[in-house]
């Protein structure tokens, strides 16, 4: 049995449908739905329960924990919420692994690199702080993660998902000024899932960088993006709440992702990532 953390989240409810796809229904999904309309990111997939926390779980017949559970917000001020969500949840997931013996898959953040000089918000310190306690285990530092089910995160949805809104409600787009100068490494969400469950196969404690190895601006996204539907670019300043942390630039070294057996050269460059979303968006479903 394999237990999913954040399972109605944007990462976990995509790696549960590819998980699915190869076969793998023994699944315990682990989410708080709260208010929100994330249900429906488990609509159709197939595990044997959904439960709210660790002591509804019998742990003697699980065989690994992805903990995908987290605050995502970058934005996020309140230290308490997040110690909460993120650091004292994750060590309670990793002490009852390292006290069975269970294989633990921990999805951490490229965010903690910041600018050189660390973490620049505390979304990224707290994942630095579980980072620190985890002394044995798989942990993935995601890059730029977009693709399906991510409706629901707002402004922390991917750029593509935002623009894709913003054509079909105003035809155009909005972009940071000097956008050329600021590169990611974005990863298509799929390719994480197929990472994943390389990991379950191929269980190899360590620290990888999740990402395809390649920067490219947000400039180069946006023109990619204005490929699919006609619209027109519109230069606007960046808020002052990002200004103060926002990464001029980020390239996962995947490296050690190879060493470990994966194929980096399977996965989407940004081109056929964005198509393949832009497609998948244009159904109005979910993975």
């Amino acid at each position: 049995m394999i237990v999913v953390t954040g399972a109605a989240g944007f990462i976990g409810s995509v790696i549960i449908g590819y998980l699915n796809r190869q076969g793998v229904e023994d699944i315990i999904a682990v989410d708080n739905l709260g208010s929100g309309d994330k249900f429906r990111n488990l609509v159709g997939k197939r595990y044997r329960r959904l439960v709210m926390g660790i002591d509804e779980i019998d742990l003697s017949e699980v065989r690994a924990v992805l903990h995908c559970g987290a605050n995502s917000n970058t934005l996020e001020t309140d230290w308490n919420s997040i110690y909460e969500t993120n650091v004292k949840s994750t060590r309670e997931w990793h002490q009852l692994c390292s006290y069975k013996s269970i294989p633990f898959v921990f999805f951490s953040t490229a965010a903690l690199y910041g600018n050189g000089q660390g973490p620049e918000n505390l979304y990224a310190f707290s994942k630095l702080q579980s980072e620190m306690e985890i002394k044995t285990g798989v942990v993935l530092r995601l890059f730029n993660v977009y693709g399906p089910n991510e409706y629901h995160k707002g402004r922390m949805a991917s750029v593509i998902k935002n623009w894709y809104e913003q054509l079909h409600s105003s035809n155009e787009i909005r972009v940071f000024r000097n956008s050329d100068q600021y590169h990611r490494d974005f990863i298509f969400v799929e390719d994480v899932a197929r990472i994943v469950h390389h990991f379950l196969n191929n269980y190899q404690p360590g620290v990888y960088d999740i990402g395809t190895g390649n920067a490219v601006s947000f400039q180069t996204v946006a023109d990619c993006v204005l490929t699919h539907h006609q619209g027109k670019q519109v230069d606007i300043d960046m808020p002052a709440d990002l200004t103060k942390q926002y990464q001029s630039f980020t390239q996962a070294d995947t490296t050690a992702l190879a060493n470990s057996g994966f194929d980096i050269r399977t996965m989407r460059d940004v081109e056929t990532g964005i198509a393949e979303y832009w497609n998948y968006l244009n159904t109005n479903s979910f993975y």
